[in-house]
């Protein structure tokens, strides 16, 4: 099982996540989110860094916008998947020379974002199960390509029945779930998710 976790903001997070096993680690710079990490911040998160993969979330920005920041990223770059969270289909997805991952919606372009060469996953969300689960193109797509699949929520509790299944990859952002405040992690809550004993169970059953 295959576990990815998005929103992170701060070292001691980043820390505990990767103690925790986390496969892929999530960077938001999403203007709006609640999630959002300082640019200034996440320079200073990237020499802690390990062997998890790790994204870079955006939604609705220019070419422009994302272009500069990979240019101040410089070499440090090639590290991140950029996360693409728009629903409709823009240029930037055919041009800018990078790996990239996009979030499904119902409504989306998501025939012409998925025929893009540079999206190399996708990421389900679950409150959009009942639609996917039965678009036989959408299905087509992504088996053609061998696109990446994630199962996504908004709350790793989601995932208690199905955690234990050892060929799925789940995602998820941090939330109030796992915090004592707004933007303050509650590292116990955090490392104490079922995810984690169900991540270890199947590795232990392999």
């Amino acid at each position: 099982m295959r576990v990815s976790v998005h929103g992170v903001y701060d070292l001691i997070t980043l820390k505990n996540l990767q103690d925790s096993g986390a496969d892929a680690i999530g960077f938001d710079l999403r203007a709006q989110s609640l999630n959002l990490v300082p640019f200034h911040v996440l320079k200073t998160l990237i020499p802690f860094f390990k062997l998890h993969q790790n994204y870079l979330a955006f939604e609705n920005d220019k070419e422009s916008t994302i272009n500069s920041f990979l240019d101040l990223l410089g070499d440090d770059s090639q590290k991140f998947t950029l996360q693409l969270r728009d629903e409709k289909y823009d240029p930037k997805f055919g041009t800018i020379k990078a790996d990239m991952a996009w979030f499904y919606h119902p409504e989306g372009d998501w025939e012409k974002i998925l025929r893009v060469d540079s999206v190399k996953e996708i990421f389900l969300p679950l409150r959009f199960q009942e639609d996917y689960s039965k678009n036989k193109k959408l299905w087509s797509i992504i088996n053609e390509r061998e696109l990446f699949v994630h199962l996504h929520t908004q709350s790793a509790s989601d995932f208690d029945i199905i955690h234990n299944q050892k060929n799925l990859s789940l995602s998820f952002d941090l939330g109030p779930e796992v915090e004592d405040s707004f933007r303050t992690i509650n590292q116990g809550k955090l490392s104490a998710l079922k995810l984690w004993r169900g991540k270890y169970e199947t590795a232990a059953g392999q």
